[in-house]
C-alpha cells in the first residue's frame, strides 16, 4: 500500500466522473456534486490511513474507491494497480485451510 495507488484510483475516478458531467448527468449536478465530494473523501481518508499504518482502514478506502471505479472497468486509462490491489484484497479475505 502506497499513497500512489489512492491517488491513482481517485484521479481515475475523478476523470470519468468529468466525463459524465460533461457528457451527461441524468441525476442532475447535485448527484455529480454528491458523487464528486464521495470520491474526495475516500481519497483523504486512504491517505490518511496510509500515513497513519492503518491498512485495515486503507484497503476499506481503497477498495470503496476501486468499487466506484468499477462501473469504468474496461476503460484503457484505469489504474493498473486495482487488479492487483485487489487481488491481494482478496487472497486476504480467503481463509487458511
Amino acid at each position: 500500500m502506497d499513497l500512489q495507488a489512492g491517488v491513482r484510483v481517485y484521479q481515475f475516478v475523478r476523470d470519468r466522473q468529468d466525463d459524465l458531467r460533461d457528457e451527461q448527468h441524468p441525476e442532475g449536478h447535485d448527484a455529480y456534486v454528491q458523487s464528486w465530494r464521495d470520491a474526495h473523501e475516500l481519497s483523504q481518508e486512504y491517505a490518511n490511513a496510509v500515513q497513519a499504518g492503518n491498512i485495515s482502514e486503507a484497503r476499506r478506502c481503497l477498495d470503496a474507491l476501486m468499487t466506484m471505479a468499477s462501473q469504468w472497468k474496461s476503460h484503457p486509462d484505469i489504474p493498473a494497480a486495482t487488479s492487483a490491489v485487489r487481488a491481494a484484497h482478496d487472497a486476504d479475505l480467503i481463509p487458511e485451510r
